[in-house]
């Protein structure tokens, strides 16, 4: 007796998981500590892996024995859904980073357009937020040089952690 649809069930279920392979990668970013710091400028690595084509992980740590900063990324698209973006959204929105402007306009979180007019303007591009284990914070940004690649093709950004460190990246 035959079932095809048994058989496409089945197939539909291993085209599912075989269309994403979970990747991972290193950017290389320059670090520029607080200025009231002991720490020296220097080269730090940002860890990430991704779970799906959208979201993972980013994980770096700043300064030898230094805080180690750990956080979900989100590859922001037009169909990015409210619930997948506010809680990034609603944390960038803190008095503790330095505004991130253009000319006194903060292009990446600007009060007042709502979750829905960032990510229509912010299509395309990652963002992250990282907790780090002594209690500090992170925001990044990253613009990619392929969108449709993600972030294994390419970019820049840049990070700024509350106590005023600051990182620039290329990948």
């Amino acid at each position: 007796m035959r079932r095809p649809h048994l058989l496409l069930a089945s197939c539909s279920l291993v085209l599912t998981v075989c269309a994403f392979t979970p990747q991972t990668g290193i950017m290389t970013a320059d670090w520029t500590p607080p200025a009231k710091s002991d720490f020296k400028a220097q080269k730090v690595m940002i860890a990430w892996e991704s779970d799906s084509q959208l979201t993972g992980t980013m994980t770096f740590t700043l300064g030898r024995g230094g805080q180690r900063y750990v956080g979900p990324y989100l590859l922001i698209e037009k169909t990015t859904t409210h619930a997948a973006m506010e809680p990034l959204y609603n944390l960038w929105d803190d008095g503790i980073y330095d505004q991130w402007s253009v000319t006194g306009i903060n292009p990446w979180f600007e009060p007042g357009w709502g979750v829905s007019v960032w990510v229509d303007h912010y299509d395309g591009r990652v963002v992250s937020t990282l907790n780090g284990n002594r209690g500090a914070r992170a925001r990044c940004r990253f613009t990619l040089a392929n969108t449709e690649a993600g972030l294994p093709g390419g970019g820049s950004g840049s990070c700024q952690v509350s106590d005023g460190s600051l990182l620039k990246a290329s990948f």
